[in-house]
């Protein structure tokens, strides 16, 4: 929050309300001489003091001593310790620690409106909330609900509308638009149930916790921790002296522990290695237990504020988190951060001022404290867990390296040294012998099974009332939803964990979405309690059985919708379907990408491009293949109408020309498809890596050569085309471009949304959708293609439904999210009429 200079007088920082000479673009972390003796500081002649104060302070992997950069850390791993390179002229010298008493003295005015500041927001929106509660209750009393009240305005009304609280302790309702204008408080929920401080064992929530108790009454609240099995041991630790301390200053504060029923080992078995892809770990072993725990003896029905400790500085996506939200992960929970803003420097200043405790992981280097292995983590984090807690890192590490032995990984140590093991993107390399496959056409939807996990029947009930009749190996059945009726069969082959389901439904969209997951949740589940606590009625129960109270579930299917693919295990162990590449060729593009002054060449004269170019002879099959793959041009490589348009589009608007031509390669080129759907937007990937997937996805048909050629043409076309740096589907991270990410493209025309979604109908064989489904990752569409958010996606979609050559209507009020296109065009025709 604040602006940070080195004091080189105390060894310590000191803070600024405003920029000035000197100010720090990072904020830096304490080093203790714990970290110190880690990085073998002491065995290269440099002396210090084991002190309880900080000897010097880390920005990133520089190491700074009041005021002086003295030397990085490089090339830290799970099995190295990282060499240090010292600043020029640089030599061993004596270190003394930071005079913290004076340090805090010069940063405690500051640090005094900060802390206030967050005690004011803690007790301010509890005190609302537990007034909201009361006033809820007196119109209870009176057979009255705010919340009902508001969606009763909002149907008259078609706006939205905001429950706010007065001046006089009295609450309104108004347009949620006037209520942000006019600075009223919104209250995103009329009822909180219970308050709690979540607590993690990191220094952002022992900070939130101590604040908390400055602004709550300890009756009021209750802290809670989540053991999620393989914590580190420290946090485990803390925990303990953390309840003991409140314990003793506030005996009626209520401490509790929350845990999995079965050990994260057994899940890693189960559910697969967690990864950037498939981070199940942090629901089934955390957030599961932890509100779990909390509804036990209740109806299932509360609703939990959340005080947290989440700081937008920690990552890209919580810097744009608001400092309350309203289920963020779950509709019952409202999330209020009272340090939102708060840098890790200012974080660490509290703790010491007020002699908090602090985990001893951050006193030998950790920056974040989390389990002791994550997909998230990095290897400086690796190194300093196997180095500081190898015997509780074995298990897992081993269970890594079996796992890599076991796929004939080439080089294991490398593999994990470099964190490959977090790349999995499906169950392929997993144990399973699961199998789903999903086939339809217009009149029916058939699904075949193998080897599920429970029952059918087990999980078919949250979609609606149903009637069957058993004939020989076969059920016969009618399913209601949404007030129709729609018949289908169940044929069993082994038993009722081997079948084959038919649905006759007419191509009704959505129940094929719902059931499709009803399959996934029978195939898979495994009894984690993950999907359980979506349901607001209290119907569902998952372990130790699956049980459904049919005349409590509505059939809501908010268990369905909670996940990918309706099921976090699902999700993590669905292999990639077995794709017949023999129509297709990726080497077609040779090592040549599509640059855009070929393309712009091409579309000036395409009559006489091909007797007249500056192409080299191995470039034009590449450009003909790229063309074709674009739509630009046919077989026999004569312009197409697509062609066409595209000389036009481009004298006016080079920029929606190449969004239309990346959404067409998307669809027809195997490599494009492949890139769009395989890399995860804002995660950095380095060019082995790309090259690692590309051949994990391809190798049943092509050559390692091969594959990784095609990837060099596709680099050679985001480096010499818009697709790469302005549609930002692959931005450099440095110099060299060995590592890059993908960015959310925001500001899609509206004309490109519109093609977008005629193409993904097309391919549906629909026209009308959601948006929600296109912001299903295993359904492509607009989302895959460009990483447009919600937000804008629908102002687009909004523009579009009021144009005058209206292409689509968009219904997107009243929790609507509808969209229809025109029975009478297609992709091409509603383009060319946006454009008229």
């Amino acid at each position: 929050m604040y602006k940070i200079t080195w004091d080189k007088e105390t060894g310590g920082v000191q803070l600024h309300s405003r920029i000035v000479d000197g100010t720090l673009g990072i904020s830096p972390r304490p080093v203790f001489f714990e970290e110190l003796d880690l990085l073998g500081l002491d065995k290269l002649g440099w002396t210090y003091p084991h002190a309880e104060e900080p000897i010097m302070w880390a920005v990133n992997k520089q190491y700074w001593y009041r005021g002086v950069r003295l030397f990085d850390a490089k090339g830290a791993n799970i099995y190295t310790k990282p060499t240090l390179e010292m600043q020029p002229g640089i030599e061993p010298m004596s270190l003394e620690p930071v005079d913290v008493k004076k340090m805090l003295q010069r940063t405690s005015e500051l640090m005094f409106v900060l802390e206030n500041e967050a005690i004011e927001f803690i007790r301010d929106t509890y005190l609302a909330y537990a007034k909201a509660n009361k006033t809820y209750a007196k119109a209870d009393a009176n057979k009255l609900d705010f919340e009902s009240m508001a969606e009763h305005v909002e149907k008259k009304s078609k706006q939205r509308m905001a429950v706010v609280k007065q001046d006089c302790d009295s609450f309104d309702i108004m347009p949620f638009a006037t209520a942000e204008k006019e600075g009223k408080r919104v209250l995103l929920s009329t009822k909180i149930d219970r308050f709690i401080a979540s607590f993690s064992g990191g220094k952002d929530s022992q900070v939130v916790l101590d604040l908390c108790t400055r602004a709550i009454p300890p009756t009021d609240f209750e802290v809670i921790y989540s053991d999620t099995g393989y914590e580190l041991p420290p946090s485990l630790t803390l925990y303990k002296d953390v309840e003991a301390y409140y314990k003793k200053k506030f005996p009626s504060l209520r401490f509790l522990t929350a845990r999995n029923h079965e050990s994260v080992l057994n899940y890693w078995d189960k559910i697969g290695t967690p990864s950037d892809n498939h981070r199940w770990c942090c629901s089934v072993m955390k957030t599961a237990p932890l509100y779990r725990k909390l509804m036990e003896g209740t109806d299932k029905r509360q609703k939990f504020l959340a005080f947290e400790g989440v700081r937008a500085e920690e990552s890209v996506s919580r810097s744009e988190y608001s400092r309350i939200g309203k289920g963020v992960k779950h509709k019952f929970v409202v999330n209020a951060r009272p340090i939102l803003n708060w840098s890790t420097t200012e974080v660490f200043l509290y703790l010491l001022e007020h002699e908090l405790h602090i985990n001893t992981a951050y006193r030998v280097g950790k920056p974040r404290v989390g389990c002791i292995l994550c997909p998230f983590g990095s290897p400086w984090d690796d190194m300093i867990v196997n180095n500081c807690y190898s015997n509780d890192l074995r298990p897992f590490l081993q269970k890594i390296e079996s796992t890599a032995k076991a796929r004939r990984i080439p080089n294991r140590a490398e593999y994990i040294s470099e964190r490959k093991w977090k790349l999995r993107g499906s169950g392929k390399f997993t144990d399973s012998n699961i199998s789903i496959s999903f086939t339809s056409d217009q009149s029916r939807w058939q699904a075949i099974v193998k080897n599920a996990e429970k029952d059918l029947f087990t999980w078919l009930p949250v979609i609606g009332k149903y009637t069957i009749r058993e004939k020989h190996d076969a059920i016969i059945g009618e399913l209601e939803f949404k007030k129709e009726i729609y018949a289908f069969e169940v044929l069993f082959a082994k038993d009722r964990h081997n079948f084959k389901f038919v649905l006759y439904d007419d191509n009704n969209i959505q129940l094929r979405f719902y059931l499709r997951r009803v399959i996934n949740k029978s195939v898979y589940c495994i009894n984690c309690e993950a999907c359980e606590l979506e349901c607001p009625t209290g119907a569902l129960s998952v372990y130790p059985n699956i049980s459904i109270d049919r005349e409590k579930c509505t059939h809501c299917c908010k268990c369905l919708e909670y996940h990918n693919v309706g099921c976090i295990v699902a999700d993590s162990m669905i292999k990639p379907t077995t794709i017949n590449f023999s129509n297709m060729k990726i080497s077609k593009y040779g090592t040549f990408g599509i640059h855009q002054e070929w393309v712009d060449q091409y579309l000036t004269d395409p009559s006489s491009f091909w007797n007249d170019n500056f192409l080299g002879v191995k470039q034009i099959p590449s450009f003909k293949a790229w063309l074709k793959d674009s739509e630009i041009v046919d077989d026999k490589v004569k312009l197409t109408p697509f062609g066409e348009l595209c000389v036009e589009v481009n004298k006016e608007n080079s920029t929606l020309l190449w969004e239309l031509i990346y959404i067409n390669l998307v669809y027809n080129s195997p490599l494009v498809k492949w890139y769009s759907s395989a890399v995860n937007f804002n995660s950095e990937t380095s060019r082995k890596d790309l090259d690692r997937l590309a051949i994990e996805y391809f190798q049943q048909t092509f050559k390692k050569t091969t594959i990784t050629y095609a990837v060099q043409a596709l680099l050679q076309t985001f480096k010499y085309s818009p697709i790469g740096e302005e549609l930002l589907q692959f931005v450099c991270q440095d110099a060299k471009g060995s590592s890059f990410q993908r960015i959310p493209y925001n500001d899609l025309s509206p004309e490109a949304v519109a093609y977008s979604l005629y193409k993904y109908a097309q391919q549906k064989g629909i026209k009308m959708l959601r948006v929600s489904d296109l912001y299903r990752p295993e359904e492509g569409g607009v989302f895959q293609e460009f990483g447009i958010n919600k937000t804008e996606l629908q102002k687009k979609l909004r523009f579009l439904s009021s144009d005058k050559n209206r292409v689509l209507v968009a219904e997107l009020s009243m929790g609507l999210d509808h969209i229809t296109l025109r029975d009478d065009l297609d992709s091409l025709t509603a383009i060319k009429s946006l454009l008229q």
